[in-house]
């Protein structure tokens, strides 16, 4: 009967043991928390057209754009935005980048920024901004501005969308 005891004694203390073990080992519940919706989202080939009277005014394409619709900005990638003026084209500017207000349809150009005209005429600056309501161009670095016989260079300007009523400070002419 010793060993019957013995190994009955094992066997409760094995139990014990491992029912001991295993209270020991706390259980994890797994949570999954749902993620707040995106504010941003990604769009390939993006274009917008903004028209006034039922005429266009501009049209922007772009590589990409990423919307934030908190904010309601657009921040682009390789635009390229078409200017008309009562549905006759004007310009067109070309930037590395630019974050136009979805709201107001203003224009920040990011980085170079070229403007070519209608009338043959050629604007370089940086960082340059557009103002839809005023329909006014603008930039407070330097610019120089080709037109046929002549080159102007400054430094902070604005302008039309034609380029036809120009301001420019510290204004230097090069004639051709």
């Amino acid at each position: 009967m010793n060993f019957y005891k013995k190994r009955f004694i094992l066997c409760i203390s094995a139990l014990f043991s491992i029912f001991l073990f295993l209270g020991g080992c706390k259980s994890e519940k797994i949570v999954i928390e749902e993620m707040p919706p995106m504010s941003e989202r990604t769009i390939e080939k993006f274009t917008i057209t903004q028209t006034e009277d039922g005429k266009l005014k501009m049209i922007i394409e772009a590589e990409s754009a990423i919307i934030d619709e908190k904010d309601s900005i657009a921040h682009l990638k390789l635009p390229i935005v078409k200017f008309y003026d009562n549905g006759n084209y004007a310009s067109t500017l070309i930037a590395e980048g630019a974050d136009i207000n979805l709201e107001t349809y203003d224009v920040e150009g990011i980085g170079k920024c070229v403007i070519d005209t209608a009338n043959n005429e050629h604007l370089q600056t940086t960082n340059l901004m557009y103002n839809a309501k005023k329909n006014l161009i603008y930039s407070d670095n330097n610019v120089k501005i080709k037109k046929p016989g002549q080159t102007i260079y400054g430094t902070r300007f604005d302008a039309d969308t034609k380029l036809e009523t120009v301001t420019i400070k510290n204004q230097r002419t090069v004639l051709d």
